[in-house]
């Protein structure tokens, strides 16, 4: 069955009940008769294209592309109106599937041959103000070095080029998938999409060395030849490995014969061509053409050639290019997370697996995809970016890492990128029986340390080497559920409080480390959200000039938000008894004392005496409890000393060990400087630290006695009589903090694909980003004019660029607006061109 153009109905239907919940099985039945009867059919009326004569899938893609797509300088580029489409879209298949299929269908109109395959990873498109916008300075803020790169492609050409020594890669990954099932045939599915590739390379002149399909078919199925029946066996691997080398010898001969100009310093190695179909090099090549362009000319070849076949003849053909489709496609929801579930660790799940197919030889390519595909876009070389690493637990791992990275990027750029090192949030497993998060607090410790022994030595920043120069800021990434700021307090201070002592034989000295944070991307509940993020601003002691990464919970609808969840909170037992305490001190300053206020006490005792007494009296109620004598030995179970407890967190867990006399008199150089950033001089702590029941509930918070207990989940149910005043508490606890970081000065680094995908946005004109900064615009929210900047985080997972960043927020409030507030179009590019301005004025470094 050629499943291309043989498609019935029932299966159209079939596949739509999976993927489209919005509509009745009836709406569904008339789109599957819609898709076989008209969208598979040759559009007659479409003169600029070239379809398929007969009845194809192929077909499909030329409906949609011929209102999308369009030809710039011989370039597509989207129809800016239909370009959140096609974002949606191309972020599920790819945009190579559709560009390939319009232009070979395009050129065939036309009668034009294409020789060039090296357009822009994620398409511009045709809004001239926006791309007008485009060509001033800009800077990318937040942006993850390996997640920003063209992860897919990368893996893809890996697997194509070397699938026979690759199995090892599969069976690693095969068991250790938490919250999806894994396919432990996949390396089989890969094999067979490399086979299909290399005879479609073949069948339409891509390489010369060719394979028959009786051939495919055997190496597909795994037969063994009979010599008796004159069967020729074929090693295809073995010419998909010589076909490379021999594209790589020739690619290299081509180009230095280029490098004759002595205009042209570029150079081409062996690493560069990482694929066996031959594309043209040239002087100046953009990252797409290193890596994308063999992919895009294979698909475009085979698309060409089936939409020329008036015949028929070649039906094989275009079912095994189908089944090469399937199998791609499969991978990429494989690797990147492509499904409808919001929430980080889904996300997560894919994410670690994102360089996990990439060999070790072309990881040159991926920095390079990352940093020089976002400022080559840039021909006055004004773009900045900063990009976010991991840092070694060695000064030698640093050095390693960064000049590993550096010697790829054109020196041209050096001044253009940095990097800021984030540390990874990771779950308190309780390995160790010590106080919480006592493993991970030892792993930054010695991230730490190796980053301060890499700022001290000055072979790192002098003259020719300027390494240290590169790394301008500090982060914590990751999943913040379980794992909150107080982890990296210690650490923090410890490398911002850093100086470089001064040299009379150096003219310049690097600069003071900055801060950003990931916080309220991902949270409990919004109360465990919002104070996470006051957690950051009084541990991390966040000032002027500082960053908060995503925020998003600054700006989510409570009442959507609980309504959605009928009120009910899902969390471990110790993050709503913190939340409760911490509600009720916001409370009593924001409102003061209400019915709300009481509640909170209550249900506070509740979960205080679940975790935190040593023994409950037989037939004790929680209002009993209230009027019970204190024991000496037991915690305080008052809600202000807990509160108070709570502020000290950003103080060391070993603080009153580590402070005593004889132990810091003992201690020396980098020693002595890690205690000392032990203790958090903020002023609400100094008050804390007089309240010695707060003390003790601040050790019983780290003692592992307690730490299991408090780890159990539960779920926290707001009764209806205070729903009302807890939804405008959050409120205006909302807006408290957004006043305190306007006032700060803090920034916001915005990142709305990212957070599209992972919060709890459900359309681009929902994004917070217009409650932070809304200065030029009318809405319906409270003015506020905080430093925002647009970000893409990780541009190769969530298939975009700055660019469409911009672009995409722009057309969403442009179709989104209410009654009372509308935006003209000149409005919006205004504000985005304020937001751009912004980003500039808050890189840390200038």
């Amino acid at each position: 069955m050629h499943i291309d153009s043989e498609i019935e109905e029932s299966m159209i239907v079939n596949r739509l009940l999976k993927v489209d919940a919005g509509r009745t099985i009836d709406q569904i039945s008339m789109l599957g008769q819609i898709v076989e009867f008209k969208w598979m059919e040759k559009d007659k009326s479409c003169m600029t294209l070239n379809f398929h004569e007969t009845p194809s899938v192929f077909n499909l893609l030329l409906y949609f592309t011929s209102k999308c797509l369009l030809v710039k300088t011989g370039d597509p580029l989207v129809n800016y109106d239909y370009l959140l489409r096609w974002h949606l879209l191309t972020t599920l298949v790819g945009e190579d599937l559709l560009t390939t299929s319009f232009l070979a269908s395009r050129d065939l109109a036309i009668e034009y041959e294409r020789k060039s395959f090296d357009w822009d990873a994620f398409l511009g498109h045709n809004s001239k103000e926006l791309n007008f916008l485009f060509e001033k300075p800009m800077a990318e803020l937040h942006m993850h070095l390996k997640g920003s790169s063209f992860n897919f492609d990368l893996s893809w050409q890996c697997m194509m080029n070397n699938i026979w020594c690759m199995q090892r890669h599969f069976e690693k990954e095969y068991p250790f998938h938490k919250y999806r099932d894994s396919d432990k045939d996949l390396y089989e599915k890969m094999r067979k999409a490399a086979l299909i590739r290399y005879y479609l390379a073949g069948a339409v002149g891509c390489v010369k060395e060719i394979i028959t399909l009786g051939q495919l078919c055997n190496e597909l199925n795994n037969v063994t030849y009979d010599k008796t029946k004159s069967q020729e066996p074929v090693d295809v691997f073995g010419l998909v490995s010589e076909a490379r080398k021999c594209n790589q010898v020739k690619s290299i001969e081509e180009f230095n014969k280029l490098k004759t100009n002595p205009n042209i310093k570029d150079n081409l190695t062996e690493l560069d061509v990482l694929d066996y179909i031959p594309i043209s090099h040239y002087s100046g090549e953009s990252i797409e053409n290193k890596v994308l362009a063999s992919e895009r000319k294979l698909m475009y070849m085979v698309f060409k050639t089936l939409f020329n076949d008036k015949t028929n003849e070649k039906q094989d053909l275009a079912t095994l290019f189908f089944a090469y489709l399937a199998y791609k496609n499969y991978f990429r929801n494989d690797i990147l997370q492509l499904n409808e579930r919001v929430g980080f660790a889904n996300f997560a799940s894919y994410e670690e697996k994102k360089t996990d197919f990439i060999q070790d030889e072309y990881y040159h390519l991926l920095y390079k995809a990352a940093i020089e595909g976002f400022l080559e876009k840039d021909k006055n070389n004004q773009r900045h970016l900063e990009a976010r690493i991991v840092p070694k637990e060695t000064e030698a791992g640093i050095v390693k890492m960064l000049n590993d990275i550096c010697k790829e990027i054109d020196p041209k750029y050096t001044d253009n990128y940095d990097f800021i090192f984030h540390f990874i949030k990771q779950r308190d497993e309780r390995k160790n029986k010590s106080y919480r998060h006592y493993d991970l607090r030892q792993q930054i410790k010695r991230q730490a340390y190796a980053i301060y022994q890499f700022r001290c030595n000055k072979d790192n920043w002098k003259d020719g080497n300027c390494l240290v120069g590169k790394v301008v800021g500090l982060d914590a990434a990751n999943s913040e559920i379980f794992c909150r700021p107080e982890v990296y307090a210690q650490a923090f201070r410890f490398l911002r409080s850093h100086k470089i002592e001064n040299d009379n034989n150096v003219d310049s000295y690097p600069d003071d480390l900055n801060v950003t944070y990931h916080i309220g991307e991902d949270f409990m509940d919004i109360a465990d959200g919002l104070r996470a993020v006051e957690e950051a601003l009084i541990f991390l002691n966040l000032k002027n000039g500082d960053r908060l990464g995503h925020a998003l919970v600054l700006g989510t609808d409570v009442l959507k938000y609980y309504t959605k969840r009928s009120f009910s909170i899902c969390a471990s037992k110790q993050v709503v008894l913190d939340n409760l305490a911490w509600l009720y001190h916001k409370c009593i300053r924001l409102t003061g004392y209400t019915q709300l206020c009481g509640w909170l006490e209550i249900m506070f005792l509740k979960y205080f005496t679940e975790i935190y007494r040593n023994h409950e009296e037989e037939g004790e109620s929680i209002i009993d409890s209230f009027f019970t004598e204190e024991n000496e030995d037991e915690l305080s179970d008052d809600i202000r000393d807990y509160y108070l407890s709570w502020l000290l967190r950003g103080h060391s867990p070993k603080i009153g060990v580590d402070l005593e006399p004889k132990n810091l008199n003992s201690l020396t150089g980098i020693d002595y400087l890690w205690v000392k950033a032990a203790i958090n001089h903020h002023e609400w702590t100094e008050v804390a630290l007089r309240n010695e029941r707060a003390k003790r509930l601040y050790d019983a918070y780290h003692s592992d006695r307690y730490a299991d207990k408090g780890n159990v989940g539960d779920t926290l149910t707001i009764p209806l009589d205070y729903r009302e005043e807890w939804v405008r508490l959050l409120e205006k606890i909302q807006e408290q903090l957004l006043e305190k970081i306007e006032n700060r000065h803090i920034a916001i680094e915005c990142n709305p694909s990212s957070n599209y995908k992972i919060g709890e946005i459900e359309r681009y004109d929902e994004h917070p980003i217009v409650k932070f900064f809304n200065y030029g615009l009318s809405t319906p929210y409270p003015r506020h004019d905080i430093a925002v900047s647009i970000n893409t985080d990780d541009q190769g997972v969530f298939s975009t660029s700055l660019e469409r960043e911009y672009s995409l927020l722009a057309l969403a409030l442009e179709w989104n607006q209410t009654e009372n507030h509308k935006n003209s179009p000149r409005a919006i590019v205004d504000w985005l061109d304020r937001v751009r301005q912004m980003s500039l004025e808050q890189r840390f470094k200038h």
